[in-house]
């Protein structure tokens, strides 16, 4: 996609210096090509995700009339055209770079890759966060799993709706519309094809995003997972999503849900919000195990939920190890700085009886979580926990695809972005491969990867 987009802005480049030269050129011809131009770039416009980037490039056509209008042989009128041109190009340049509209990781296992979302309605459960009593709790997923073919069609959008990305922009500080190209990126996913029959069943690994974020925020990971031979279910938290999209509605992320710190009653409802994460968790597996078995299921039989990992992100991250202290169906766990703090002490001193990872950022090296999480590690037998130096907290996301300008603020870390994507799936895959899976890889040293440091908690 940028390569197209660095054509619109060379070609209207090249247009730019034919104007400038129409009297050194035959005048019917110049004009022929300044049209051409304005056809191709229109054209190619049509494939390219970057829309509003270029902007400044068609209101260079403005400027060729207003330039044609008041033609002027006089050396001030020239210097104004061509320093506002020169701005124009110069200013789709920043914003293409700024702004891309990227291609998503590919993944590098051998499975094509399938994909459904499914719609739960949870009637045992109200709803917290709407302010009609009777609400009962709904939310969404998606699927990822290995596929046998995936015949004439292409991969669905990275994100569902252009909605998401809008509310995404404003949630950073941005106008709304500057994320509008990742709502048109592409995955490595296909809609409703075929489960491959390499293997009877597939190991299942859940998927919980942070307070604002989304289902397809971790594709990348679910992606790999799937092309690997995993089941991999990405949970859309309503009301901690930053949008969740149903058939006929799409519901916001209720700001109201995480009061700040400062506020009085931040950690009760931090409790309550990672325990509606968490009933959400319990809540899919419940639906996995009735798909599993249910004649009608796409999925019968297909899904190992003998061998089933969890990952979670910060407030998923929280959800996955409330889940997992008390509910016998896990098996693994990956924690990206999960959010253990709302967690009551009481639970924390159980332990985790399954093999767990703890992944940190450098950010989060200090602060309130880490008193819950020591004493979490402290009570497991199976726990570790590592840093990433040189990390935020959004880097245990898809934060990179939005611009490359995060680093630059402080948003994500300084790491290079396809580097600390592979850290996170080598981690991830020597992890499960081994606790879900049985098999030790040795095609995979950790020790390569220098940020990556064994935190000592004693």
């Amino acid at each position: 996609m940028q390569i197209i987009n660095m054509v619109v802005v060379l070609i209207g480049y090249m247009t730019f210096i034919v104007v400038l030269n129409q009297k050194r050129i035959n005048q019917r011809l110049g004009a022929s090509l300044i049209w051409v131009a304005f056809v191709i770039i229109t054209f190619l416009s049509q494939f390219t995700n970057a829309r509003w980037q270029l902007v400044p490039v068609f209101s260079f056509w403005i400027l060729i009339i207003v330039h044609e209008v008041f033609k002027s042989s006089k050396v001030f009128y020239k210097v104004i055209f061509v320093t506002i041109s020169t701005l124009i190009f110069l200013l789709s340049l920043g914003l293409i770079y700024a702004f891309p509209a990227g291609d998503i990781p590919n993944p590098s296992g051998t499975y094509l890759i399938g994909t459904l979302t499914f719609t739960v309605e949870d009637e045992d459960r109200s709803e917290l966060y709407t302010e009609d009593p009777v609400d009962t709790r709904k939310f969404a997923f998606r699927i990822w799993y290995p596929a046998s073919h995936i015949g004439p069609r292409d991969p669905i959008k990275w994100i569902d709706a252009k909605e998401i990305s809008r509310e995404l922009a404003k949630g950073i500080g941005l106008p709304s519309f500057v994320l509008d190209q990742t709502s048109e990126i592409p995955s490595n996913s296909y809609w409703f094809t075929s489960i491959s029959d390499e293997e009877e069943n597939y190991p299942v690994v859940i998927i919980s995003h942070g307070w604002g974020g989304f289902m397809s925020l971790h594709t990348d990971l679910a992606e790999e997972l799937a092309s690997r031979g995993y089941i991999v279910v990405s949970i859309d938290h309503t009301y901690g999503s930053v949008a969740t999209v149903f058939e006929d509605e799409i519901v916001y992320q209720n700001q109201e849900a995480l009061p700040d710190r400062e506020e009085a009653n931040f950690l009760t409802a931090a409790n309550q919000l990672v325990y509606t994460y968490a009933g959400d968790i319990t809540k899919t597996l419940d639906y996995l195990e009735e798909m599993n078995t249910l004649e009608t299921s796409f999925f019968k039989g297909r899904l190992d939920l003998e061998n089933i990992g969890l990952i979670g992100h910060s407030t998923g991250g929280g959800a996955d190890v409330a889940v997992a202290l008390n509910d016998d169906r896990i098996d693994a766990l990956i924690g990206l700085d999960a959010w253990v703090e709302p967690i009551q002490i009481e639970e924390i001193d159980k332990g985790l009886p399954i093999p767990a990872v703890f992944l940190r950022s450098e950010a989060w090296e200090v602060g309130y979580n880490n008193e819950h999480l020591y004493a979490l590690i402290e009570n497991s037998a199976q726990a570790r926990l590592y840093q990433i130096d040189g990390t935020t907290h959004y880097d245990f996301s898809m934060a990179y695809m939005f611009s490359p300008l995060t680093g630059m603020i402080g948003y994500t870390g300084q790491l290079e972005k396809d580097y600390l994507v592979q850290m996170q799936k080598d981690i991830m895959n020597l992890f499960f491969d081994e606790y879900l899976k049985g098999i030790i890889r040795d095609d995979i040293d950790l020790s390569e990867y220098h940020e990556l440091n064994a935190v000592d908690i004693s």
